[in-house]
């Protein structure tokens, strides 16, 4: 294999494929990403046999071939190559790298031991909105379960269903549920139901922030038995599946509250954070009073202190007192994206309702803790 190609797209396929690319792995094949001539294109591509990326970038090919190269090492040299044009020579495993008068070697590994990954299907697929998709993520990725043994809750809950596509996570102390509109459909099932792993999501929503900047960006996704491909212009992620079945979220969500306050939510935030300081791993409570026309914000931890504070809010109701985890509170008013909210509560150890105050389409959940 022999192409030139200039060091920004080099840098650009890396920085895309890098994040399939095994750290901790005992196989040296993974720790590699694959170059590979097709047609008038270079193919990138990475695994980690979880996740798999495969990207295109342009150059010039003198001669057809491919090869797996170290990931760590290839990106280390392009990055303080002088030049902007390099000329990547393969020749029995062994990469020669030049740009000017730099010139550097590093050992390959055929790419016949490359895992093969599968490309994207035109037979059934949904489009949506890239944009659409990151917020979507944005606002219940934070809520997945880190808990190995509660493996369906380690990854997002997909639903499609005619041209509504729902995405809910949940750790068991916390919910979030999102709904949008589908821009196109394929699909000839009248409802897909699958969990996706926290760390393609994660992948797919690093991938989306480099792209999201550009208006009315389309990704395709395609679901095939165990596993899920997103396409987004020449970038393609491939990801298994979670198998098992989810919790059913719809009985976790309040069909009704008895008291409801709207919030600002830079104040709410703010105070919450102010009031945290007080907390500890080992009693990470936070209190929350409303009373007639205010918001007491309270944290007691022996050994540690007490905090107060106050938000002046419209409310004329009975008086409750409810206490939360307050770092859940903070993900959802930092990932929520609007001004004001509704805090819909029942009994103080009923689940307590987040929600935008103009948005119907997100919502979340948090269960209390015993005061």
């Amino acid at each position: 294999m022999k192409i030139i190609c200039s060091k920004d797209e080099l840098l650009k396929g890396l920085q895309i494929v890098q994040l399939a690319i095994s750290s901790k792995t005992n196989l040296p094949i993974l720790t590699n990403f694959l170059m590979e001539t097709q047609k008038d294109k270079i193919k990138m591509a990475a695994t980690d046999l979880e996740v798999g990326i495969k990207c295109f970038i342009k150059g010039e090919i003198i001669k057809k071939g491919s090869i797996s190269i170290p990931a760590k090492k290839f990106m280390d040299i392009i990055r303080e190559l002088p030049k902007n044009e390099v000329l990547i020579n393969v020749k029995d495993n062994q990469i020669n790298i030049t740009s000017g008068q730099a010139k550097f070697s590093i050992t390959g590994i055929s790419s016949e031991e490359f895992p093969v990954l599968p490309g994207f299907t035109q037979k059934e697929y949904i489009e949506i909105k890239a944009e659409i998709l990151k917020e979507m993520i944005q606002k219940t990725i934070f809520a997945t379960s880190r808990d190995e043994s509660r493996y369906v809750l380690n990854g997002i809950y997909l639903v499609i269903e005619g041209k509504k596509i729902k995405m809910v996570a949940t750790d068991g102390r916390r919910l979030c549920f999102i709904t949008k509109e589908l821009d196109n459909s394929t699909c000839k099932k009248e409802k897909i139901e699958i969990i996706i792993p926290s760390k393609a999501v994660n992948e797919l929503k690093n991938l989306l922030t480099t792209v999201t900047e550009e208006k009315d960006k389309i990704i395709k996704i395609s679901i095939e038995e165990n596993q899920i491909i997103f396409k987004l212009d020449d970038t393609i992620l491939i990801s298994r599946l979670i198998e098992g079945r989810f919790p059913n979220y719809e009985q976790v969500i309040p069909v009704s509250s008895k008291l409801k306050v709207k919030l600002d939510v830079e104040k709410f935030f703010r105070s919450t954070k102010r009031v945290a300081v007080l907390t500890n791993e080992r009693s990470n409570s936070v209190k929350y009073i409303l009373e007639k026309d205010k918001l007491k914000i309270l944290a007691n931890t022996i050994g540690l202190g007490e905090a107060e504070d106050e938000i002046n809010i419209d409310y004329d109701n009975e008086q409750i007192e409810i206490a939360y985890n307050p770092n859940y509170v903070m993900d959802i008013l930092k990932n929520i994206n609007v001004d004001e909210i509704y805090l819909e509560l029942n009994e103080p150890l009923s689940p307590g309702v987040i929600k935008p105050v103009e948005n119907e389409d997100y919502l979340c959940v948090i269960m209390p803790m015993k005061i």
